[in-house]
């Protein structure tokens, strides 16, 4: 057993991770001033918006009433910048434009649905030309009043507030990885109004595309107030499902070291060691977060008898948070023994689905196989819908499962995307279903390298004879680790799968981490030592500090329940491609 406390600061969180980039920023000119607007996310705190922004406390709450009392999710509130750097009508809604080399003037204002006319209002001296680099005010919607977030009050003595809405139209440069959902999920707008209000036919786009947004501005107005009798009583919270802030946390990690056991898996211990090593970088950055607990790591036996000794214990029993084992058997164990003392787990590898049926205090990190495949089947529906799409039932009953999981999803998506044709097909007639000129889509969800290697075999064969056809395949993760398939195959018909996890050394995020894992235990960081960085720095920092991640290093976290009354299962997980014999990320998907 080890201790070792955490304690506070945001440097860390500031410098790997950044939240908000100036030239996203939408400003509000309101009575001579200028504010930044910004739209409340969950996770977000004053401290937060004073970090972000670079501005006092004391000026936000004065530009803000209420907000002292929390910063709600999906408000609208005005970062005071300062005097205004030009008069215009109060309540004018700007964001900047730097100009890109082969701009006009014409060519911003109809990406930004303005028009010529403002920007030579607002930008004096372009009608003699633009230069790169410049920075432009776009107007985005004036209005005649200061659109200030509702008052937060507490006990209204005779009137309550009545909130009626105008829209807002928010103009947002779409980022690398982030899909038409997850904006809509950011900005709570329904991906079909999105997709109406920007005339789009599809739900795709790209890095660099710009999107108009409809946000909706509240105007306050006070109306009488009565009593309402309810018809029937409300149903209680489980107020056990809540984490109530506390000064200080305990928090066990649970893993099989195997010190005591001469007999142990070499493989799982140096497994275990490597995910210690990562759960550590997690408590030096949590212990500049201000975060204070103590974290106490248990080389946890084997076998049911050794585990249950190690949880019936007074000191187990009054633990806020538990990560681990890595074992799906044992995390059966402790996962049923959490969800009767009522003490939430997580999950840090991949655990058995049954694990979450009714048991509301499990959070499994890893997205499951079944999951991975419907996220396979929605990239495919959105990239693929004009190509030949062939699904392989690879006959294979342990694989079954996969099959299905793809097969139903695929099937849901298409009847909503104008019904995109898929083809179902066996690895004995497969190969007649694919273009000889055209783009061909064959997914084959089995884990089974025998057949995998049986049907790149036939699949090359069969290719040779058609040498327009544009083949890509889709597997399953496990494909990753088959050496037998070569770089050529992998590259030539751009093998594709879902994962749940990717480290990726070219990211400025996972470089980040490598320079402090190097600096502490100067070795090279593996996947299995950022894993546990992620999910101890991502678990502690949303349930216990309330405060949102912006990104990780090697996951992408969504956890949600998974079935009413149940667990939480992360329900995102990368699309990973081979380009140029490298596996590259296509993006993050939900």
């Amino acid at each position: 057993m080890k201790y070792f406390f955490l304690a506070c600061l945001l440097a860390f969180s500031n410098g790997l991770f950044a939240q908000t980039d100036t030239k996203d920023w939408v400003y509000e000119y309101t009575n001579g001033k200028k504010y930044a607007v910004h739209i409340a996310q969950a996770g977000n705190t004053l401290w937060g918006l004073h970090t972000t922004y670079n501005v006092p406390v004391d000026d936000i709450v004065a530009a803000n009433p209420g907000i002292e009392k929390g910063v709600k999710e999906g408000y609208r509130y005005l970062i005071p910048l300062g005097g205004a750097d030009m008069k215009v009508i109060s309540g004018t809604t700007m964001r900047e434009h730097t100009v890109e080399k082969g701009e006009t003037a014409f060519s911003i204002a109809k990406k930004y649905n303005s028009s010529v006319d403002d920007l030579l209002k607002y930008n004096p001296g372009i009608d003699k030309g633009l230069k790169v680099g410049q920075v432009l005010k776009i107007v985005i919607a004036p209005t005649s009043e200061a659109a200030t977030p509702p008052k937060q009050t507490e006990k209204p003595a005779v009137s309550a507030p009545s909130v009626t809405f105008t829209d807002t139209v928010l103009v947002y440069e779409v980022k690398n990885s982030e899909t038409l959902y997850t904006i809509s999920k950011r900005f709570m707008v329904p991906v079909a109004d999105l997709q109406k209000f920007n005339n789009l036919k599809s739900t795709n786009i790209k890095s660099g595309d710009v999107l108009k947004i409809p946000l909706k501005k509240e105007n306050i107005k006070q109306v009488p107030v009565r009593e309402v009798q309810p018809k029937e009583e409300v149903r209680k919270v489980d107020e056990t499902l809540i984490f109530k802030s506390k000064t200080k946390y305990n928090i066990a990690v649970l893993l099989s070291f195997g010190l005591n056991d001469s007999k142990a898996n070499t493989s799982l211990k140096n497994l275990a060691t490597e995910f210690y090593m990562g759960v550590e970088l997690a408590a030096d950055s949590l212990e500049k977060l201000g975060f204070d607990a103590t974290v106490k790591v248990i080389d946890l036996p084997m076998d049911s008898v050794g585990i249950m000794k190690v949880l019936n214990t007074a000191e187990m029993k009054d633990m806020d948070l538990i990560f681990g084992p890595l074992v799906p058997q044992s995390a059966d164990i402790v996962g049923r023994w959490c969800g009767k003392q009522k003490i939430r787990m997580v999950c840090p590898s991949a655990c058995n689905s049954a694990l979450l049926k009714n048991n509301p205090y499990i959070y499994a990190s890893v997205t499951s196989d079944m999951t991975q495949q419907e996220i396979l089947a929605k990239y495919t529906i959105e990239k693929f819908k004009t190509a030949q799409i062939i699904l392989i039932n690879p006959g294979i009953a342990k694989d079954q499962e996969l099959f299905d999981a793809y097969r139903k999803r695929f099937i849901e998506l298409s009847k909503k995307n104008g019904n995109v044709k898929l083809i179902e097909a066996k690895l004995s007639d497969y190969t007649t279903f694919i273009r000889k000129s055209g783009e061909s889509v064959i997914v084959l969800p089995t884990r089974d390298k025998g057949t995998v290697l049986s049907f790149i075999n036939s699949l090359h064969k069969a290719i040779g004879k058609s040498p327009g056809a544009d083949v890509t395949v889709m597997g399953v993760k496990e494909w990753g680790g088959f050496d037998d398939i070569t770089g050529y195959y992998k590259t030539r018909y751009k093998m594709t799968w879902a994962s749940s996890s990717d480290l990726n050394y070219s990211l400025p995020d996972t470089q980040t981490l490598l320079r402090l894992y190097r600096k502490k235990y100067r070795a090279d960081m593996n996947k299995a030592g950022a894993h546990g960085f992620d999910v101890v720095y991502y678990f502690v920092k949303t349930l216990l500090m309330k405060e949102e991640v912006p990104s990780e290093v090697v996951n992408a976290f969504d956890p949600k329940v998974a079935v009413p009354g149940g667990g939480y299962e992360n329900q995102s997980c990368f699309i990973l491609t081979h380009q140029d014999y490298e596996l590259i990320r296509v993006g993050v998907f939900l």
